[in-house]
């Protein structure tokens, strides 16, 4: 990714260093010494560059589906691409609502009448609630850190007023 603006951040810091030595001053020892010197600046401009290659992948991302999804999918699952963004729309022949199983600590998806029968008792749930959107994320990505970091990605991308449940498939 990149553009016309990142052209000016594209320096060799060693090469420049021993471009504007004076053509006396040229020798083995004294380049090692340059070179010492502006290792950390090259470090610094390294860091730079990643620093404004990550916010420009972050600015071009915003709160739409397709958008959302790519981005969940570059950072959890590159090669498959499996994660996948139901709206309530597509949802609403399939599931009704979610409710909270204390014990899995989880929200647990409550399918409408006729599609399913999932019991639900007085100790085991505290609650439903509808949702906007439910990320759908494969099995085999399911750690706790990787959910950490799956909401703080759904978090900063989505808008303020949508509310989102992470399901597992």
């Amino acid at each position: 990714m990149t553009s016309k603006g990142n052209g000016i951040f594209n320096v060799n810091m060693k090469r420049l260093a021993l471009l504007t030595l004076p053509t006396w001053l040229r020798r083995p020892l004294a380049g090692a010494l340059i070179y010492a010197g502006v290792t950390p600046l090259g470090r610094l401009l390294q860091d730079l560059r990643a620093y404004r290659n990550a916010t420009q992948y972050r600015l071009s991302h915003n709160g739409q589906v397709c958008k959302l999804r790519g981005a969940l999918n570059d950072e959890f699952d590159p090669e498959l691409r499996r994660i996948e963004i139901e709206d309530r729309d597509s949802m609403e022949s399939r599931e009704a609502s979610t409710a909270w199983q204390r014990e899995a600590g989880r929200w647990v998806m409550v399918p409408q009448r006729g599609t399913g029968a999932v019991s639900i008792h007085r100790e085991g749930f505290s609650g439903t609630s509808g949702y906007d959107f439910w990320v759908m994320v494969p099995e085999e990505l399911r750690e706790s850190e990787t959910e950490t970091r799956l909401r703080a990605i759904v978090n900063m991308y989505k808008l303020a007023s949508k509310r989102y449940a992470i399901n597992y498939k």
